[in-house]
Formats: C-alpha cells, structure tokens, sequence
C-alpha cells in the first residue's frame, strides 16, 4: 500500500483540505485509478503503478503539493 499526501497551505480548514482530496480521489477514479481517501489530506493507493500516475496527474494542482508518503 502507498500514501500520497496533499500539503496545503497553512491558512487552509481542514473541511476545505477534505473536500479537496475527495475531489482528487474521484479525478483518479474517472482517469481508472483505484484510489481511498485516508484523512483529510492523504490518498492510498496500491500498486506503483497507481502511485505514479497519480502523482503525474495530482502534480499538475495550484491547490496543493503532492509528497509521497509512504511506499
């Protein structure tokens, strides 16, 4: 299993951070990307294959930056 966090800035809510991390979930969903919205700001997903297309695609957002958190 592979964890993407999405860091947001600091002045951000925390229901704003989860929405848009559900937001990116159903982006990945559409593109046929399996992926689970861990926390407010974390995504799991569970193949490398996955994981490098999901950080390829959620790479291209102003909202956030991508970290990989855990392989």
């Amino acid at each position: 299993m592979y964890t993407i966090l999405l860091e947001y800035p600091d002045n951000k809510l925390h229901d704003y951070c989860d929405n848009i991390t559900h937001s990116a979930v159903i982006d990945l969903f559409v593109k046929g990307i399996h992926a689970s919205q861990n926390s407010h700001n974390s995504i799991l997903l569970h193949s490398t294959r996955d994981l490098t297309l999901a950080v390829a695609i959620l790479s291209n957002s102003s909202l956030y930056t991508v970290k990989i958190a855990s392989k």
